[in-house]
């Protein structure tokens, strides 16, 4: 999928790309805070140059630190990674991981 959305040139959600952001870290993971007023886990705000490496429903996606600010360097992280793309959906570590081995889906 990386090589063809490369090779054609397609546009890619600003989300991808590695930006400074607000984050806030729970459990080891980087939650980006767009919205604090929806915040209600508390502690303290950050700034981290993060991106997503695959986006799902806010606030159970997680940040990576990252410096990929173009198209080629998203797609040279991705090629190198030595983790799943999926490693920053905070709810595959609880009960969605439980549901899959208990074979809900």
């Amino acid at each position: 999928m990386w090589t063809y959305i490369l090779l054609e040139r397609l546009p890619l959600a600003p989300l991808y790309y590695a930006m400074e952001r607000p984050v806030i870290e729970r459990d080891g993971a980087l939650i980006v805070i767009d919205e604090p007023e929806r915040w209600r886990w508390g502690g303290e705000t950050r700034t981290a140059r993060v991106r997503f490496r695959s986006l799902g429903c806010w606030p159970v996606t997680a940040a990576v630190p990252s410096d990929a600010g173009t198209l080629e360097d998203v797609f040279r992280e991705v090629l190198t990674a030595n983790v799943s793309e999926r490693r920053g959906r905070v709810s595959d570590a609880g009960t969605l991981e439980r549901h899959k081995r208990e074979g809900y889906f």
